[in-house]
């Protein structure tokens, strides 16, 4: 279900709420056309469609304003009903039906303005990759961005592995077929990596790629363990029949403070595009909030031996003093 409304966004939901809405309201009134209601009550149901676009477009003031003229619009389509026979029988009615239009705004426009709130909650704080299970571009952004502060600020090493393959080897699949490969792939490299690392996976549409963020692992471990992912993908295709060239699946590995942070913030911005196709309408939403709500400030690293520390969002990580190199053999892949 959150993949589907992840593909649809806001604008697509939006699109999907008015058909489904047109199309009860209209059937609703068709049929109290052909059951040969009185026509002043069949335009008196019309009158809900305004109100209903209103609301989905404007939220509750729009919903409010929209139902206040519906009920107005009613009285004045009552009104030569009143000029021949008298207010009296039409006073219920009117206040009856003036009502309930308001009161449809009203609640319209309050469940669209709780619905959109949950949408740009669903685009701002989504960190999983649906289609591996790994985390997303998002993540990744939002973790190296911690990991870059926290290295600035306490002298720390972390490093990135970052491997990536067209996604022509997937052209020949069907797409459950394709889906069930690349969650297959999501679950060996989940499985390649120690518990501290937190591996990633997005597409640009182009290539997929997979990256692993590394805290306290130097240059030389990144390599080993770069090395070893690459062979293990590699043959990992091979072994599903894949048509794999030797250039197909690239690999490469950043150590921060070592390459310096240019290195870093040029793989950021290949996942930042990334983030950008998968979140197309959280993207706004996402910068109006970096704006006023404060970062997270990095944990200090311990003055003692190892200890656990977990995160809110990511898995228990393990940290050491950071004046004495880091006593954790690479990963393996």
């Amino acid at each position: 279900m959150k993949e589907r409304l992840r593909r649809l966004g806001p604008n697509g939901i939006r699109r999907l709420l008015i058909g489904v809405g047109l199309f009860i309201l209209l059937a609703i009134a068709g049929l109290m056309y052909i059951r040969d209601v009185e026509r002043v009550e069949v335009l008196g149901t019309l009158l809900f469609i305004p109100i209903f676009l209103a609301f989905i477009n404007w939220g509750l003031k729009g919903g409010l304003i929209a139902g206040v003229l519906g009920a107005i619009a009613y009285a004045l389509l009552r009104v030569p009903a009143i000029e021949a026979v008298g207010a009296g029988r039409f006073v219920g009615l009117i206040a009856s039906r003036a009502l309930g239009l308001l009161a449809f705004g009203a609640i319209g426009g309050t469940a669209n303005d709780a619905l959109e709130a949950s949408l740009v909650k669903l685009e701002l704080y989504d960190q999983i990759d649906d289609a591996t299970g790994l985390f997303n571009a998002r993540f990744f952004l939002q973790d190296t961005d911690l990991e870059l502060s926290r290295s600035k600020r306490y002298k720390t090493i972390f490093s990135i592995t970052a491997v990536d393959f067209p996604n022509t080897l997937f052209a020949s699949l069907s797409r459950r077929h394709r889906e069930n490969t690349v969650k297959e792939l999501g679950r060996v490299l989940g499985d390649s990596v120690r518990t501290v690392d937190r591996a990633v996976h997005g597409t640009d549409g182009k290539r997929h790629r997979l990256a692993v963020v590394m805290p306290e692992t130097g240059p030389e471990g990144a390599r080993i363990f770069t090395d070893r992912l690459q062979i293990k993908v590699t043959e990992w295709f091979q072994e599903k029949g894949f048509p794999v060239g030797p250039r197909d699946v690239v690999a490469r590995s950043v150590t921060f403070p070592e390459a310096g942070e240019p290195e870093v913030q040029r793989m950021r911005a290949e996942f930042a595009v990334i983030d950008k196709i998968e979140h197309p309408e959280g993207v706004k939403a996402a910068v109006l909030a970096s704006t006023t709500a404060k970062p997270p400030a990095a944990s200090p690293p311990p003055t003692g031996g190892p200890t656990t520390t977990p995160g809110p969002s990511t898995p228990p990580t393990t940290t050491q003093d950071p004046t004495t190199p880091p006593t954790d053999p690479p990963p393996t892949a």
